[in-house]
């Protein structure tokens, strides 16, 4: 434990800020309450921690004054151990905490100090409409082991999707490492706009694109895991295929498949795959499907923003083409299945849905 205090204590008197001015950024008393509502996390897969197998460090930041913390779900993912620690440099007590909502597709996680009864400080969570790109934002956490380490960046982009198009996230070019997951991503008032839950790279170090979940994703997921400690999302039970901008994409399916020459429409809309698995009732594979309760999707995207606005158990009015004939159908929305252990088994989480970059000729 002496131990585990030294390195600690080194890594307060580090303290590192990337480019940051306190009196031109962020004020003394913003970044005070800040640093006291996050949160570091020591997690081992192993009952019995060894020097084979030692902890990880995630980072997790208080968000009510009950003390309920939000971090990645892959921060506590198969986790035997969860330790916690405040910033506090006069107590440096374990504490030991609760998983009590998971939602493994945002990458997010709530725990729960039991030993804890205190008020503790806490931050809020910004409204979405108020982020804007080229705004600056603050990385907050403990990367590379270096604990309660900030930095600074810019809004790069609100438009990405972190896993899948359900998670609307923002991309960044504050420094974030490993150690930064579960963080916040803060504004100048020191509001949540959104949680750190990874980082582009080819060699998992810091490039100048940093990935954290949109606060709007965060409001919606914590509201579930706080009400029934996990988050259901909606979906129709099939396996979709994008074609729009994806002309070898569509000319590969017509090669393997070269009777859909006669039915498939032109590059646009979404495919039911022959990979799906009991279809629903009035749809068939290869349906093309073009809309939404009459609202025009054709991209995964367009698709998933019109789902999530309606509610599992609801009967949804779909735009189809079939056969080059437009028709609709109604079809009752199911829970989205979470492929967790093909999502976070992996040593490298997929990247997100970041456009390649356009030929030059």
């Amino acid at each position: 434990m002496e131990k585990l205090k030294r390195v600690f204590l080194l890594c307060f008197s580090i303290f590192v800020f990337s480019g940051v001015s306190y009196s031109e950024t962020l004020s003394p008393e913003v970044i005070e309450r800040v640093r006291e509502s996050i949160v570091l996390l020591s997690s081992n897969e192993s009952a019995t921690p060894s020097a084979q197998s030692p902890n990880a460090l995630c980072t997790g930041v208080v968000i009510d004054k009950v003390g309920h913390i939000l971090t990645n779900f892959h921060c506590i993912y198969k986790q035997k151990i969860i330790n916690l620690y405040y910033y506090d440099e006069e107590d440096w007590k374990e504490y030991e905490v609760k998983v009590i909502g998971k939602d493994p597709l945002a990458d997010l996680a709530l725990l729960e100090v039991s030993e804890r009864t205190e008020e503790v400080p806490h931050l809020e969570i910004a409204n979405e409409e108020d982020v804007h790109m080229g705004m600056e934002v603050f990385a907050f956490g403990h990367p590379m082991g270096m604990a309660w380490s900030l930095s600074k960046g810019i809004i790069s982009s609100k438009d990405r999707h972190a896993r899948h198009p359900y998670i609307k996230s923002l991309q960044t070019d504050a420094a974030i490492n490993k150690g930064n997951s579960g963080g916040p991503l803060l504004n100048l008032k020191g509001e949540i706009v959104g949680i750190n839950t990874l980082l582009v790279s080819r060699n998992q170090q810091y490039s100048g694109v940093g990935i954290a979940i949109r606060s709007d994703v965060v409001k919606y997921s914590l509201a579930q895991m706080l009400e029934r400690g996990r988050v259901d999302r909606p979906a129709i039970g099939v396996q979709i295929i994008t074609l729009i901008g994806k002309e070898e994409q569509q000319n590969r399916i017509l090669k393997d498949n070269p009777e859909l020459k006669k039915i498939l429409p032109n590059t646009y809309g979404l495919i039911i795959s022959k990979d799906t698995t009991d279809i629903p009732e009035g749809l068939k594979t290869w349906d093309t499907i073009v809309g939404i309760n009459n609202v025009p999707v054709n991209t995964g995207v367009e698709f998933s923003d019109e789902l999530i606005k309606n509610n599992i158990g609801d009967t949804i009015k779909l735009t189809l083409i079939r056969n080059r004939r437009y028709i609709q159908v109604e079809v009752p929305l199911k829970v989205l299945p979470i492929p967790i252990e093909m999502m976070y088994d992996k040593k490298k989480p997929a990247n997100p849905l970041i456009p390649k970059p356009e030929k030059k000729e």
